[in-house]
């Protein structure tokens, strides 16, 4: 498989014109045309965030996973990290609104880690779908009250304003895709995407107890390395990048809860002792889990 280009969150707020941004975590922002760059990438990219995108006017070309869409209005598109994303051609009478959540902020936002399988692969295999024009004012509505609050830099509670009205988006965008009933064909998957889907369901399930590629593989009844071969061409992400990085993402959800200590969160998540955790959460944080508990 090929390595594509990531591109970060920062990078994608370079090239827009009138955004806001929350650190390096949360942009809403305006599209206008092709941006400052005046012109598609053409390069076919991972970007290490997810993207949601309304369109009011104008088009907008792409290809995701080698897929063909066209954007038109009343669009709604959503690019995973996993996706491999190709921008062809963006019109100049393009309009619409942006909103850029980054891996880390979107792991601690409640809801994200509620039963995250159930509904990934038909996003991942619908990512463009066309909506009511009232369905997208209600969608750009949240938008712009997330990006209210982010103009709020002074709130002493601004990062846990702006994961509440991130839920309340969530919460609406599932609210429309369920009244869509028919409108959105279910996903035909192929033998991989089928492997990935039921990985996902059960590293979801399991992962608080098992941290080995060998008892999911087992499980599907194929080898490890097939497993993860899989995965890396599927989503990007070898099997064991993918335990670990769900497994991060429940201890941080552990850990900023204060009434539970630090011992208790490495009981829960199976590690053998307060140590072998802290040093595995170091390793993939850059943070001890304390350090972790005391930042914003």
């Amino acid at each position: 498989m090929d390595d594509y280009p990531l591109v970060e969150i920062e990078d994608m707020n370079a090239d827009l014109i009138e955004g806001d941004s929350y650190l390096k975590d949360l942009t809403v922002a305006d599209i206008n045309g092709p941006g400052k760059r005046g012109t598609a990438s053409q390069v076919p990219m991972r970007i290490n965030a997810l993207i949601l995108l309304l369109v009011f006017e104008g088009t907008c070309e792409l290809n995701i996973d080698y897929v063909h869409y066209k954007l038109e209005a009343n669009t709604f598109a959503t690019i995973m990290p996993t996706h491999v994303v190709q921008f062809l051609t963006i019109s100049p009478t393009l309009r619409g609104r942006l909103l850029v959540v980054s891996r880390s902020f979107l792991e601690q936002t409640a809801p994200a880690r509620r039963s995250p399988n159930v509904h990934y692969m038909n996003v991942r295999k619908n990512p463009c779908v066309r909506l009511k024009r009232e369905e997208i004012k209600i969608l750009d509505d949240c938008m712009q009250q997330i990006r209210e609050k982010i103009r709020k830099r002074t709130h002493l509670l601004q990062r846990d304003m702006l994961q509440n009205a991130l839920v309340g988006f969530f919460i609406e965008i599932a609210n429309i895709m369920m009244q869509q009933g028919g409108r959105i064909a279910p996903p035909t998957l192929s033998r991989k995407e089928e492997l990935l889907d039921k990985f996902l369901q059960l590293l979801f399930e399991h992962v608080k107890e098992e941290h080995g590629v060998a008892f999911y593989a087992e499980k599907l009844l194929i080898t490890p390395q097939y497993l993860s071969l899989v995965l890396k061409e599927q989503t990007g992400k070898a099997a064991n990048k993918w335990i670990d990085e769900v497994l991060v993402s429940e201890a941080k959800i552990l850990l900023k809860s204060p009434q539970i200590t630090v011992q208790k969160v490495a009981d829960l998540l199976h590690f053998s002792d307060q140590s072998t955790f802290g040093k595995f959460f170091k390793k993939q944080t850059g943070l001890s889990p304390m350090e972790f508990r005391k930042s914003d």
